[in-house]
């Protein structure tokens, strides 16, 4: 009788590493919110992450995170806790991760991540559902992702689509009077383009991480959205949209004057994945087309 030998389990990382396993993983530690949302999609646990994230978070493990060993910060990863861990992969991001790779590559299988938007969260979603032989749920929560999209798309007139964007800064950016917007190669932007007017194109040759650029208010004023999403970066405490509130220009924007400039947590850059890109959709379309999203609620929860 032959033995069936199964093929190995095999994935290319952002650094252009072949990670190849003989045995699917399931001792995992990650390092990025990023490979959290994968790995809840794919329905598994790390046992090692990062001292403080999106874990806890209710649409992703809750409490049961508390349970997950810490292994440092995102910047400053504790390699001895890693190493304690025995973990047979290690998920990381190539920016700080990449200054690391040789320790961690010497305690684990490591793949590094990297790019913005949606195709590349799918990409991602499917490599390691290669490594961890998951791909019938990596497949299922691609479908879910893509049935929210197209229900979105297909309920909202085209002729009515509104001109949106997402915006944040700090105090820092209010002296410079620059502000980072997400383009349309983002982690959202991608998405919104498909369902809103979203003309914020990633310029070509830019030095900026890709899906952010800087944009100044003349510009922004010259698009005049008629929704727009503000995050606060640190070291600012007070709102970003309260310390431009008594800026002429930002006074004159469109979405100002109706009411339509709405302040967002930093949880929407927490990550680039499909579980935190259905989640960010189901905030923002509410609030960039309230008139339709009774439609779209029923029909999502009737699926």
């Amino acid at each position: 009788m032959t033995e069936t030998i199964a093929e190995p389990s095999r994935a290319i990382d952002a650094t252009n590493r072949e990670i190849n396993l003989s045995q699917p993983a399931k001792r995992i530690v990650c390092l990025t919110a990023t490979g959290i949302d994968i790995l809840v999609e794919l329905g598994l646990e790390p046992i090692g992450y990062l001292s403080s994230g999106i874990a806890s978070h209710p649409e992703f493990y809750g409490d049961r995170a508390q349970q997950f060993a810490s292994v440092g910060s995102w910047m400053l990863p504790n390699l001895k806790a890693i190493r304690t861990l025995q973990p047979d992969l290690i998920l990381g991001w190539t920016f700080p991760h990449r200054f690391y790779q040789h320790w961690l590559r010497q305690i684990a299988p490591t793949y590094l991540m990297s790019g913005s938007g949606c195709n590349a969260a799918l990409a991602r979603l499917r490599d390691v559902a290669q490594l961890t032989r998951r791909m019938t749920e990596a497949e299922t929560a691609i479908q879910q992702l893509e049935t929210q999209i197209e229900t979105y798309r297909t309920t909202i007139p085209v002729h009515l689509k509104k001109t949106v964007l997402i915006m944040g800064g700090s105090t820092l950016n209010c002296l410079s009077r620059r502000f980072i917007i997400e383009t349309n190669v983002g982690t959202m932007g991608s998405l919104l383009q498909e369902l809103t007017h979203y003309p914020w194109i990633e310029p070509a040759g830019q030095r900026m991480e890709p899906g952010l650029m800087n944009v100044s208010l003349d510009r922004i004023l010259q698009v005049n959205p008629d929704v727009i999403f503000v995050q606060t970066y640190p070291p600012s405490t007070a709102p970003l949209s309260q310390q431009l509130a008594n800026n002429p220009r930002w006074k004159q924007l469109k979405a100002v004057q109706t009411g339509q400039v709405h302040e967002v947590e930093q949880f929407w850059h927490s990550g680039n994945g499909t579980r935190i890109m259905q989640v960010i959709l189901n905030r923002l379309v509410p609030m960039i087309y309230p008139e339709y999203f009774s439609h779209i609620y029923h029909y999502l929860r009737s699926q």
